[in-house]
């Protein structure tokens, strides 16, 4: 019978507050305001093209058609007239992130709120929010917006405007009377989706002239901010990070570490921080086998300040990864890489790269001789994550796991279930993929030599 056995950094800057992103879905306490944050310009005739968004959010209302009246947030104990988010934020298991338009969409204003969620969606709201600062009190300014489907919008607390409607946007077509003060003003703005497309576009009039000299902050600042003009912040950052690539590539690994590090103290509101964070921790130690300093330890608090200061980026889901993958293969610290990979799925329960780390989770079960617990979480990345290829992984890995456990007629069994799938995905699924082709049929010989 199968065996049942019982279930930082030094780089903290001395000029810049970077807190901490919010990893949970309902923090005790919000998060201190960023005293530095980047900046970005509206365009020449004062539209809004960078917004923090969060999409598809559910109706909080009894029937549709309301969307408008309903505050989304009120089922978590909060208020759309106090929010103040930051990228990574979670509500309903989505997050604020942050996104920059091109006006691709029916004209050159335009917002394209489909790209907050990767794919089309019915019956659900998105939420947009900015940070502007102006240099001047301005009475007399008036919000002008349109959208697609159903309109709200919210100024510095005050709800200024609302209009359930199904429709396509024209510009300007909804104003409203929208003080803007000296310095920080936050803008929410509340867009439903019913059916079609799902755009915005938003500017600012102060005697019928647009505003053109507000600063777009998608950080929530405190009322002293410094400000960085994004564009040449970045420009600088990107190529000081060319320079750390370069070197890495040259072999000089030393230097390279030296560059991230600047990075990372001179730039860490750039676009390309999380990258240099996580190229510091590959430079210290590589998973992949690849020349590094062979400094695992230091690896392991690269990737954990990178995990605190850059939670939001796409980077951290796989430095989450390699974090735990190191705990368990190199430092052979098993209870702190379990950790890890059951965190995977409350950090980021939308990632494509949650079966991996089930799938990790489940192989360390199983070394661990917890058989039972290693073949739930096997089949549990199996059924809830059905397109991934770790559904590949997870079949032989229960295959692995009845071996382990002296049932040998199960494993047998199972490998020759894995030959068969591998076999069909080499011949439909991957049949023109050929890195993916290589690797299934590695598989099937995996599958074949342990089914003897």
């Amino acid at each position: 019978m199968m065996n049942m056995i019982g279930r930082p950094g030094y780089w903290i800057l001395a000029s810049l507050c970077l807190t901490a992103w919010v990893l949970a879905a309902d923090p005790p306490a919000a998060p201190k305001d960023y005293d530095a944050v980047l900046v970005y310009p509206t365009l020449d005739d004062g539209s809004i093209m960078h917004w923090l968004a969060i999409s598809p959010l559910r109706y909080n209302v009894a029937y549709l058609g309301d969307s408008m009246n309903s505050d989304v947030f009120a089922e978590n104990g909060r208020s759309e007239l106090t929010l103040r988010p930051r990228a990574g934020d979670m509500v309903q298991k989505e997050r604020w992130q942050k996104m920059h338009f091109n006006g691709a969409v029916q004209g050159p204003t335009m917002c394209e709120l489909f790209n907050m969620a990767g794919h089309y969606f019915e019956y659900r709201i998105t939420y947009c929010c900015v940070y502007l600062h102006s240099p001047v009190d301005r009475p007399g300014a008036v919000i002008a917006a349109s959208s697609d489907d159903g309109l709200k919008i919210i100024l510095n607390g005050r709800k200024l405007w609302s209009n359930q409607i199904q429709r396509s946007p024209t510009y300007d077509s909804d104003r409203a009377p929208a003080p803007l003060k000296k310095g920080w003003n936050t803008l929410l703005v509340a867009v439903d989706q019913v059916i079609g497309g799902h755009l915005l576009c938003a500017r600012f009039l102060d005697g019928a002239k647009p505003v053109t000299d507000l600063e777009i902050s998608l950080d929530p600042p405190t009322t002293d901010a410094k400000r960085f003009a994004a564009g040449p912040y970045n420009k600088d950052a990107a190529a000081l990070m060319r320079t750390a690539d370069s070197q890495k590539l040259d072999g000089k690994l030393a230097e390279a570490l030296a560059a991230c590090d600047q990075v990372l103290a001179r730039y860490p509101l750039a676009d390309v921080a999380p990258r240099a964070a996580y190229s510091r921790a590959s430079i210290q130690f590589s998973l992949k086998g690849e020349k590094s300093l062979n400094q695992p330890g230091k690896a392991v608090e690269s990737l954990e300040v990178l995990l605190t200061r850059y939670a939001q980026d796409l980077l951290a889901e796989y430095a989450l990864l390699d974090l735990a993958q190191l705990q368990e293969s190199v430092l052979k610290d098993l209870a702190k890489a379990e950790t890890t990979y059951r965190s995977f799925e409350d950090r980021y329960p939308q990632s494509t790269l949650a079966a991996k780390a089930l799938v990790g989770l489940a192989r360390l079960q199983a070394a661990n001789k917890n058989f039972e617990e290693a073949l739930l979480t096997y089949r549990k990345a199996m059924k809830k994550y059905p397109q991934s290829d770790e559904v590949m992984t997870a079949t032989l890995g229960i295959a692995d796991a009845y071996q382990l456990a002296g049932e040998k007629d199960k494993a047998r069994k199972q490998y020759q279930a894995a030959m068969t799938l591998a076999q069909d995905w080499h011949d439909n699924k991957y049949g023109v993929d050929v890195g993916k082709q290589a690797w299934l049929r590695e598989v099937i010989e995996y599958a074949r030599r342990r089914a003897k």
